[in-house]
């Protein structure tokens, strides 16, 4: 059998990656895959220093793995550049890539038609986070013409020398916690 690493990225812990955690273990049973790394993270695709996507290319570097296999493109990740380099690396590692719901199927010394399919999908994936950048950052702006509080609610703290005080009569860090959390809560600031 074959090695494989399977590797899934989401963006946010709300996301819920059984679905397509299932399809990939499915699709490598299916290609007679032998599952030896299965990578599963949350982050950004335009950050291409992921511990989970590193220790995939290192696996294929190493020859631990000899095909890597993916949801979609733009789960790997978000810039073109980056996804283009991540895949010579694997091609220069002997490695075999597979995108399983665009079929992408990219072998060293690959055909150039798979190629170019690549190349565009990769411009793609990087137009779409680029609207999810400028539509977030709208979304910013007229929350903020409209008066709305950002970030997380702010709470009153205590001083620092109140803290001091505390401190410096024997109390722990967590007694000083618990004891400004329920005077605040006594307030109803909490």
């Amino acid at each position: 059998m074959i090695p494989a690493a399977l590797y899934h990225r989401v963006s946010t812990v709300d996301q819920n990656p059984r679905a397509v955690r299932r399809e990939l273990r499915a699709a490598a049973k299916r290609l007679g895959l032998r599952i030896v790394l299965d990578v599963e993270e949350i982050g950004s695709g335009a950050n291409n220093n992921r511990p989970g996507l590193v220790r995939v290319l290192q696996a294929a570097r190493h020859g631990t793995v000899t095909t890597v296999v993916v949801w979609k493109l733009d789960r790997f990740g978000r810039s073109a550049f980056d996804l283009l380099g991540n895949l010579r690396q694997l091609e220069a590692a002997g490695a075999r890539f597979l995108s399983l719901t665009q079929g992408i199927d990219i072998r060293p010394g690959g055909d150039p038609m798979s190629r170019l399919l690549l190349t565009m999908l990769s411009a793609v994936a990087e137009f779409e986070r680029d609207l999810i950048v400028e539509r977030t950052r709208l979304g910013l702006e007229n929350a903020r013409r409209a008066g709305k509080q950002l970030g997380r609610p702010r709470v009153p703290r205590p001083s620092p020398e109140s803290v001091r005080r505390l401190k410096d009569k024997g109390a722990t860090w967590s007694q000083i916690a618990g004891s400004w959390t329920a005077a605040f809560g006594q307030l109803g600031w909490l």
